[in-house]
């Protein structure tokens, strides 16, 4: 085993533990700290550093191991990674509707086998509201560095291995490389250049080359007092992006290089300076020595509360997770972690079946998470273990995945029955629009997105990868098949800060008023008759009606009575703004509230609940809706 000469920096502690409260703080939406995200940029940083600085100093000395180096990074990073996976499943298992249960397992088997990153890449927005509700979103980061750490080494051992001289060199062309990538691709709007490798090397890399020019130059005499300039400048540009950056930031890309080298400046010029001083303080020193485990646990914890739906402050929220999480991860680096560290770190047979032993875990999880995404969510769970919590999960099940499917699904013939066209609030409606309009799902076209806007005009920042919006929407207005029916809608209150080419209005719906045109302009050119679904309720109280092996009837029942659609008012506001629309010969508004709250409001059946969350509605309400569709049209067809 390696010898690592690597001399322990207390102020590099301190910067860990100003990463981890960075990102707690974003996560828990601390107003005060709209750039807290970059701290996992610092986190790449530091592990460039030290990773580089160790495995540098063994090849040197002829003692590098790959099996030494990933048998002390399994050591490091499997404990408390292991048990962050157990927790999410075990609360997933108890209380995951099935579909919520299904994307857990993909997350659990991704992250497991160190691929995380790849993805949320396909289809997530780190910055979305929604994302704080999934406990392992934050595991993007450890697939980034263990990629990172699959080739770096080999790369560094054969620069080496040709010529020490080389090493630095290839290293600055690494970076200027991986720069560029990633400047370009975040400039582009690319939504996967936040999450993959490529676009992250340089951060990691700016880590390395910090080590490798301190190793090569570390008896260069530097004045203490530019040092603590450095430190100074170096503290600034750390921390001016956590205050100033937000979630609209460009980012990566060229924002990501200044707090990248605010932190290469602090480790490269140490001091006995204030900056250093307070980094080297103990209570800092001791949050970064618990910072990994930290930096798990309190995503998952977040994800949690905000699964219970308790209103708390940011500053309440980001307190409470900080006490917690650093009780756990506390208890973790004492009993567990620390532990184990020092067993990986010695050459004994009983160090290498020790970490062998926990290895398997990682496969074993893997897995389990596949096992879970292949069965749709482990319906059986509710089946064997809460009979009324399937009842639950069928009443609340969307009709729209049971009968079609998402993207562009527009059949080859000339001629079609009828179109919609739209995002998940739109879905909704296909099966029982289809029904009123006497429509078999054989004769229903659809091209539909969750989170995409498809109104002829837009222009869309696409946060999501698996299914391109804006390629569904070139697609869309080029197709020339005709129809009887096109339907539109979207979530018209959503995407405030999705479309870049919105007009100046004070009124969000009025936003939407040259697009709208511009779509039924184009529509009316091959439909009969174009339908717009308007504004859609915003029902409060479904937390507590998710199928769970907790769910009883009583708390079902006493759930549907707390039921309420919470923007009436919002609602009849927006009826003046699609009414306009219907003033054109060939197009129909459908208005949402007046399906849901004619004469009075319906939000249930007594049994069941017509909404599965605050938007959209379960198929229990499809008898429902297919009737007020019915007697809504035929009222229409009689004024017309």
């Amino acid at each position: 085993m390696g010898k690592q000469v690597l001399t322990y920096r207390k102020d590099i502690d301190g910067l860990r533990a100003l990463a981890v409260l960075s990102v707690i703080a974003f996560h828990t939406g601390l107003e005060f700290f709209p750039g807290g995200y970059v701290g996992v940029d610092i986190f790449f940083v530091i592990s460039g550093y030290i990773i580089t600085s160790v495995i540098y100093s063994e090849v040197k000395n002829n003692e590098f191991s790959y099996i030494g180096f990933y048998k002390r990074r399994a050591a490091r990073l499997l404990p408390s990674f292991i048990i962050t996976l157990l927790i999410v499943l075990a609360f997933g298992f108890y209380y995951y509707t099935s579909k919520s249960f299904d994307r857990l397992g993909k997350e659990i088997f991704f992250s497991s086998i160190g691929a995380a990153n790849l993805l949320f890449a396909q289809g997530v927005d780190y910055f979305a509201e929604d994302a704080a509700n999934q406990p392992l979103i934050h595991l993007w980061s450890l697939g980034v560095e263990e990629q990172f750490y699959l080739v770096w080494p080999v790369l560094l051992l054969v620069a080496f291995r040709i010529s020490n001289v080389s090493v630095i060199p290839l290293s600055c062309l690494a970076f200027i490389a991986t720069t560029i990538i990633a400047i370009a691709a975040t400039n582009a709007g690319n939504s996967q250049a936040y999450f993959l490798l490529q676009y992250r090397a340089n951060e990691l890399l700016i880590g390395s080359l910090t080590a490798l020019v301190l190793s090569k130059y570390k008896s260069l005499n530097i004045n203490m007092h530019f040092s603590k300039y450095m430190n100074y400048l170096g503290l600034a540009l750390m921390l001016a992006p956590v205050l100033l950056y937000d979630k609209n930031t460009a980012f990566p890309g060229y924002n990501a290089l200044a707090p990248c080298i605010g932190v290469a400046l602090i480790i490269a010029f140490p001091s006995k300076g204030i900056v250093t001083q307070v980094l080297s303080h103990r209570i800092l020193v001791f949050i970064g020595l618990i910072s990994y485990p930290m930096y798990l646990y309190h995503q998952p914890l977040v994800s949690f509360i905000r699964y219970f739906d308790m209103a708390m402050p940011g500053y309440v929220l980001f307190m409470t997770i900080v006490v917690l999480s650093s009780l756990m991860a506390m208890a973790t680096y004492r009993y567990i972690e620390h532990p184990i560290r020092s067993i990986g770190r010695s050459s004994s047979l009983k160090s290498s079946v020790t970490i062998g032993m926990i290895s398997l875990s990682i496969p074993v999880l893997a897995a389990t998470g596949l096992a879970v995404a292949k069965t749709n969510g482990l319906p059986e769970r509710f089946e064997y273990l809460n009979r009324f919590a399937l009842q639950v999960s069928e009443s609340h099940s969307s009709t729209f995945h049971k009968y079609y499917e998402r993207g562009f699904k527009v059949a080859s013939a000339e001629k079609g029955e009828v179109l919609f066209v739209g995002d998940s609030v739109l879905q909704q409606y296909v099966f029982p629009l289809s029904i009123a309009l006497g429509f078999s799902s054989g004769e229903v076209d659809t091209v539909t997105r969750g989170g995409c806007v498809l109104l002829k005009g837009v222009e869309f920042i696409d946060k999501y990868a698996d299914i391109s919006c804006n390629d569904l929407r070139e697609s869309l207005y080029r197709s020339p098949k005709r129809y009887d029916y096109v339907v539109i809608s979207q979530s018209w209150e959503s995407y405030q800060d999705l479309i870049t080419n919105f007009p100046d209005s004070e009124n969000s719906y009025d936003r939407w008023t040259g697009f709208l045109n511009q779509t039924i302009e184009h529509f009316l050119k091959y439909a009969e008759e174009v339908i717009i679904i308007g504004a859609h309720p915003r029902v409060s109280g479904t937390t507590n009606l998710q199928p769970s092996i907790g769910l009883t009837e009583e708390i079902y029942q006493a759930g549907l009575r707390s039921l309420r659609i919470n923007n009436l008012e919002g609602l009849s506001s927006a009826s003046f703004f699609f009414q306009k629309f219907e003033l054109t010969s060939g197009v129909t508004i459908l208005e949402p509230h007046k399906i849901f709250c004619t004469p009075v409001c319906m939000v249930d059946n007594e049994s069941w609940s017509y909404f599965s969350d605050s938007q959209h509605i379960t198929s229990a309400a499809t008898s429902y809706v297919v009737e007020k569709i019915k007697s809504i049209l035929v009222s229409k067809a009689n004024e017309s």
